[in-house]
């Protein structure tokens, strides 16, 4: 026997063992949702089943009915007999009482949760698909439908339909829900009747009764045409035959009280159902006629809750108008105020600004007046001490071009000026300055002691005039890339250790770097720096001693981050 259950975790999981205890029957009750949840999965997995092996009966429980039935009418060759127990016929129309908002809301969101006999599952549109197809299946074989009266998933009136439509359906039902637990004991009986090919219909409220059959011994001896009757004389044999026509007439008589009875219960249920329908109008009506109503008080009072909210608006309103007129009024108001206190500040500021102009004159005037006075009177006093200075030793300046001495480090503008006047006019005589020269030019410059000495002016105009020289020379020196031209001021201070000789590396394109012109890009190189990794590399006292020897002020080197920009270049 192949038993097929409905949702798997549902009172129907018992039958199946029932059966194999009770009746002593070879069961196969496969996992109906092994294919999934669908009647047309469910269907495919019975006919699998049906296909791969061999059975004599299918019994189906609710769904499992339903796909029972629909596997019956798709193997229509198969010899096999169906026991439906309260099956599911009408599945589309009756899934959960659900309506056309329902259904259109699954069809939507392509799923929804069931959650009922111990299961708590996601089904997708498929199964009302499936459904809608599969709902009313016609069976092929010889088939008894067992259902309860009093079913409250199914209703009876499903299974009474497939009867009425289908010869080869008989319908027992009795007095149990849709679990029929009460109706166990039945089986046996009803499937007996329908594996001899015979199904009687009980009137209603009467249980199955199987008939057992008069057993004779009969045995031929000698002629065909002589038959020996052993144990019976034919008086018995008469006898026999007599109470047989009784039993004859009493189940003719029986099977006319029952169908009497099921068309009386037929008439009486569909009297029943126009009552029904007549009620359900009536009620429908009621409910109709009271929405009317409803509607209407609605109405009414949602009427007079527009006019009422109108005034209030109209009165809001006016009340909005009146108070912009009056904004609009203060706001002129406020614009010719504003107006006249603007006119007034820019009297006010133009008055201040001609008496702080006339102020600034005057004392611009002076204060100019002064600040020559005080520069010439200094260097007339610088040049008076020309006479303190040893001429031989640094020479004197006999170009017609002076050099731009504030190239050095620590000579500005007046500096230069003071310079000029004490005689000295370019990087030749500075670099020719020893430690007694340069105090005297300290002194006549009236600077702090040793200053000279400190900013180190000597190896600054040194290097400035290699720089000239490069300036001067042919760019080959600069393109040959040799390390072994060096400014002598600080060139001995950089780490080359550190940093690293450009030796036979291609020149980088230095000006990329900011602060660092075409002219400073020469001075790096006269220095032997050429590429963005030496310039990387530098920490912060070779980044000071580069600074030194290119002229730059102190710490410019750092401040500009030459060596993160290189290393940004690099990168």
């Amino acid at each position: 026997m192949l038993f097929a259950h409905g949702f798997e975790g549902s009172p129907t999981g018992s039958k199946p063992t029932y059966m194999r205890e009770a009746f002593g029957w070879e069961v196969t009750a496969p996992k109906m949702s092994e294919l999934g949840w669908s009647i047309a999965s469910q269907t495919e997995l019975l006919i699998k089943h049906l296909d791969e092996g061999e059975y004599d009966l299918v019994v189906g429980s609710s769904m499992g009915g339903l796909a029972a039935a629909n596997a019956s009418s798709m193997r229509p060759n198969e010899d096999i007999r169906l026991l439906l127990i309260a099956p599911a016929f009408g599945l589309a129309e009756n899934w959960e009482g659900m309506g056309e908002t329902g259904r259109s809301a699954w069809k939507t969101t392509g799923e929804r949760r069931y959650t009922g006999f111990e299961l708590d599952i996601v089904l997708p549109w498929e199964f009302m698909e499936s459904a809608e197809r599969m709902s009313w299946p016609i069976p092929a074989h010889s088939t008894a439908i067992l259902h309860g009266r009093f079913d409250e998933v199914v209703p009876i009136s499903y299974s009474r339909k497939v009867e009425e439509s289908c010869e080869n359906v008989t319908l027992y039902e009795t007095d149990d829900g849709h679990r029929m637990k009460d109706s166990l004991s039945v089986i046996q009986e009803v499937v007996s009747e329908l594996m001899d090919g015979f199904v009687s219909r009980p009137s209603e409220g009467q249980k199955v009764e199987v008939q057992e059959e008069v057993s004779k011994e009969v045995s031929f001896t000698g002629d065909e045409t002589d038959l020996e009757v052993e144990g019976d004389s034919e008086e018995e044999i008469e006898q026999l035959e007599a109470e047989m026509k009784k039993l004859e007439a009493r189940m003719a008589k029986k099977k006319e009280k029952l169908e009497a009875s099921r068309e009386e219960a037929r008439l009486e249920e569909l009297v029943l159902e126009k009552e029904e329908e007549e009620i359900e109008r009536e009620l429908q009506s009621m409910e109709a006629s009271e929405a009317v109503q409803k509607a209407e008080q609605e109405v009414v009072k949602a009427r007079a809750e527009v006019e009422e909210a109108t005034k209030k608006a109209e009165v809001e309103e006016a009340e909005a108008e009146e108070a912009r007129l009056i904004a609009e009024m203060e706001e002129e108001e406020a614009k010719e105020a504003r107006a006249e206190a603007s006119a007034a500040k820019r009297k006010l500021a133009d008055a201040i600004l001609k008496a702080e102009i006339a102020g600034k004159d005057v004392q611009g005037i002076t204060s100019e007046v002064e600040d020559e006075k005080r520069e010439l009177l200094i260097l007339e006093r610088v040049g008076k001490r020309r006479s303190s200075i040893d001429w031989e030793k640094i020479g004197e300046f006999g170009g017609s071009l002076s050099d731009d001495l504030t190239l050095i480090n620590g000579i500005d503008e007046f500096t230069q000026r003071k310079l000029n006047s004490l005689g000295v006019f370019s990087y030749k005589q500075l670099s020719r300055m020893d430690s007694t020269n340069a105090g005297k030019v300290n002194d006549a410059l009236e600077m702090l002691p040793g200053k000279i000495i400190e900013m180190d002016w000597t190896k600054q105009a040194t290097t400035m005039l290699e720089l000239k020289g490069v300036d001067n020379a042919s760019s080959s020196i600069i393109e040959d890339g040799s390390d072994e031209v060096f400014a002598d001021l600080s060139a001995a201070q950089i780490k080359w250790a550190q940093i690293g000789k450009a030796g036979d590396r291609k020149s980088d394109d230095l000006t990329k770097i900011k602060g660092v012109d075409g002219e400073t890009q020469k001075k790096l190189k006269v220095l032997g720096i050429r590429t963005y990794d030496q310039l990387s590399r530098m920490d912060a006292e070779t980044a000071e001693a580069v600074n030194g020897a290119l002229g730059m002020m102190p710490g410019r080197v750092s401040k500009m981050m030459w060596a993160q920009q290189a290393k940004a270049l690099m990168d």
